[in-house]
């Protein structure tokens, strides 16, 4: 049977709701906010995680995600994705290996709706949900903070934008990926405007990695999520659909909730929703200039905030 299956996009529903990246584990504050704007006198206040060094979640404008998959799993998936296991427990509401196009879906601050006919799952009790989305993220991201205090990189992304500080920080027109940020490359990840010009935005994020640190192509997570109590974990995947062995090597990352309660699906279901959501989903790293201001000295991004409801 034809029903719909929606995208719902909103801000006011996730607002403040998530506070970890699908890059690194939960416990990250979110940016202290005015107006709008990131409060540059409460950055101090912000606790350090190293040195001076101080993180926080920011909201974005806007950016699009590709959706490759979306799945309703019987049982943990994982060890199917992780090749392990030939048992495919989920079923498809969509999937482009077999002949469905991709989905794209832009989502912004105003909150939209995307929604298509899919045949919903047959009746039964699912324990997981999954999206898979490509791995490269086009952004438009204008960070707007209330005081001329912030320094970021330059526009050609190989040393700081000295000695004018700035209220905007932007991508700026190149793609930054993981692997920057491991190669220590973070001039590229900051570009500071003395005004606000949207159209040096054009910016891309790509997860060729889950770790700062070193090559990671899985994050499982032991702690459940504070606003649902699911446990989320995320994978890197390449063109056959197989884990990712290397970073040029992944195309597409899995999000997957094991839900804290195990959904049951009837013939009276009509819905199921996927929502995402602008906020918070730009982690910036900050550390005082010595003079007032602060060097913004990366940008990530990843809490597409994703949760799954059933009606």
């Amino acid at each position: 049977m034809q029903k719909k299956l929606f995208f719902i996009i909103s801000l006011l529903i996730f607002s403040g709701m998530f506070n970890g990246n699908l890059f690194a584990i939960n416990g990250y504050e979110n940016c202290p906010m005015v107006d709008g704007k990131i409060d540059v006198s409460e950055l101090v206040n912000i606790v350090p995680f190293s040195g001076n060094l101080r993180t926080c979640d920011a909201p974005v404008t806007n950016y699009i995600l590709n959706f490759n998959k979306l799945a309703v799993c019987t049982s943990d998936p994982n060890d199917y994705i992780l090749g392990n296991s030939t048992a495919d427990p989920c079923y498809y509401l969509w999937n482009t290996a077999e002949g469905n196009e991709a989905i794209s879906v832009g989502i912004d601050k105003l909150g939209n709706e995307f929604s298509f006919p899919a045949t919903l799952p047959p009746s039964g009790t699912y324990t997981s949900g999954y999206a898979e989305i490509s791995a490269t993220i086009p952004i438009y991201v204008e960070l707007e903070f209330d005081e001329e205090l912030m320094f970021g990189g330059n526009s050609a992304g190989t040393g700081w934008s000295i000695p004018s500080p700035s209220k905007f920080i932007g991508g700026g027109d190149r793609n930054m990926s993981m692997q920057d940020g491991i190669n220590g490359n973070l001039f590229g990840f900051t570009e500071a405007f003395s005004e606000s010009q949207p159209s040096f935005n054009d910016y891309s994020f790509t997860y060729n990695s889950l770790s700062t640190t070193e090559f990671l192509n899985t994050r499982i997570s032991y702690t459940a999520l504070s606003h649902n109590g699911n446990y989320r974990s995320v994978f890197l995947l390449n063109d056959s659909g197989r884990l990712a062995s290397t970073y040029s090597d992944v195309s597409s990352l899995i999000i997957k909730d094991e839900f804290s309660t195990p959904i049951t699906i009837t013939d009276r279901t009509s819905t199921v929703t996927y929502k995402y959501s602008t906020d918070y989903a730009a982690r910036i790293t900050v550390v005082p200039s010595g003079s007032g201001g602060w060097f913004v000295t990366s940008i990530l991004f990843g809490d597409t905030q994703f949760r799954m409801e059933f009606e």
